[in-house]
């Protein structure tokens, strides 16, 4: 029987068995719940491997989507999943009314993570491998033609955070669909991380994908949504605050323009206005609600959130470097055209991906020697096998170069989990009072509330299908 949940105290019938006709499967534990489908942690009793199986009513209602999404899951069984950072999708099978898709069992969400390190945010150095290994991700999909179409911070899921420190994969197909198949005016893409060709109802492209994975960065690194409107026109007044009018040509083609836009008064040109918060009222019937933690009018000013808690000389013009290549690399995912938004393997080439930065300061002497041994002597020792690897001790930053794509995701990783601060004190809690006095710059501009929530809630009224959740 399908596993289904109690009506009194919705707990999961851990009894319950599925059953895919070559295998049966023992039902452990909930996973998840999204709007369309329920993911559980599976026994495979034939085998004993621990798998995760998304079940799926089969309804009229639904059929199209489930087709769609096992026709994608096909598509990308056919490359090398291990190393596209995918997760691995095994078979599907239909027991008692559920289609069943069985896959590989991971860790956890960083969704999930986030909300254990009770949203302290990570440094941009912990920050590096995620993005490297999803823009691999995005990479593999552009060249299979493959939008995603749902990338949050729900569907990047961590391997093994224990044995393997920030290792990530891609999840979640459920709403990606080909490139040739994408229907103007779709609603997709999770609310905070909705791309503005969605919310303006233009053509759109894989670069919805980028957009999402900047918004995904820019939550880690702020322990907060960027962008977290309870509404589209929310959304796009909270963008156009912090970057700036939206595109002519974008604007002049969207089908959702006028839904959020009114045409300057006795103007020849193109001019589009943003509508108040009492026209959109007056038009709608709804009030905008102000929901920020942060208000920034630059994303440039992203560099004053964090604290730089280095204090050795040479690392901390380093980290400084470092979070300014980061905000950079954001700047590029998050340009409002999808036409010169940056591609995946643009961000792979990024001196913040890449370190280039931070080695040709070593090279150029721009910045004092460190006392040795520091890590990023240390590892640069041990890229040229000078040195044996020794148990984690206090780190330096890593400012080490990269000779080869492999050595560099390994060093990424390396750099990344070798030390993960652990004291609530080292960290800024966005959105709180106590922080407010260690942010400098004029990008901060106010603290509205406390910010720690990075779940989503669902659209109010727009129709919007994704996995959102409060």
């Amino acid at each position: 029987m399908p596993a289904t949940r109690h009506a009194k105290n919705s707990q999961l019938v851990l009894t319950s068995l599925l059953n895919s006709g070559s295998s049966s499967y023992q039902v452990e534990s909930l996973l998840g719940q999204g709007t369309f489908g329920t993911v559980v942690k599976c026994k495979n009793l034939d085998n004993k491997s621990i798998v995760a199986i998304k079940m799926i009513k089969l309804r009229d209602d639904n059929m199209k989507m489930v087709n769609q999404e096992v026709a994608t899951l096909k598509k990308l069984k056919s490359m090398d999943l291990s190393k596209c950072n995918i997760i691995q999708w095994n078979q599907y099978f239909i027991d008692t009314g559920h289609i069943c898709l069985e896959f590989e069992h991971l860790d956890r969400s960083l969704l999930n993570f986030m909300e254990e390190r009770k949203f302290r945010p990570l440094l941009v150095k912990e920050i590096r491998p995620i993005v490297q290994q999803v823009a691999q991700a995005l990479k593999h999909l552009k060249a299979v033609g493959i939008i995603h179409a749902d990338l949050k911070l729900d569907n990047i899921m961590l391997v093994d955070q224990l044995r393997q420190p920030y290792r990530v994969k891609l999840i979640d197909f459920g709403l990606a669909h080909e490139v040739s198949a994408a229907v103007v005016g779709s609603y997709l893409q999770t609310r905070p991380y909705r791309s503005p060709e969605i919310l303006l109802g233009n053509r759109f492209t894989v670069a919805i994908d980028m957009w999402s994975l900047g918004c995904t960065a820019a939550a880690l690194y702020l322990g907060a949504l960027l962008y977290p409107g309870l509404g589209e026109y929310e959304m796009i007044t909270f963008i156009m605050e912090t970057q700036g009018q939206l595109p002519v040509t974008m604007l002049n083609k969207g089908r959702k323009t006028q839904k959020y836009f009114r045409r300057a008064v006795n103007s020849t040109s193109s001019v589009w206005k943003l509508m108040t918060p009492d026209e959109y009222r007056r038009a709608t019937g709804k009030q905008p609600m102000e929901n920020r933690g942060f208000k920034f009018s630059s994303l440039d000013h992203l560099v004053d959130v964090q604290p730089i808690k280095t204090h050795n000389s040479a690392d901390r013009v380093a980290e400084i470097s470092d979070v300014n290549m980061f905000v950079d690399m954001l700047k590029a995912m998050l340009q409002l055209d999808p036409n010169t938004r940056a591609t995946p393997c643009e961000v792979l080439e990024h001196k913040f991906i890449s370190m280039h930065h931070i080695a040709s300061m070593r090279k150029k002497r721009s910045y004092p020697s460190a006392p040795l041994p520091t890590s990023s002597s240390r590892i640069l020792h041990l890229m040229l096998g000078r040195e044996k690897p020794t148990s984690p001790t206090t780190q330096a930053y890593f400012p080490a170069p990269a000779p080869s794509s492999k050595k560099l995701m390994s060093l990424i990783l390396k750099e990344a989990s070798r030390e993960i601060v652990t004291s609530a004190r080292e960290y800024m809690i966005i959105g709180t009072l106590a922080s407010v006095g260690r942010i400098r710059g004029p990008g901060l501009l106010s603290t509205i509330r406390p910010a720690r929530v990075l779940r989503t809630a669902p659209d109010r009224g727009s129709g919007s299908v994704g996995t959102e959740k409060r």
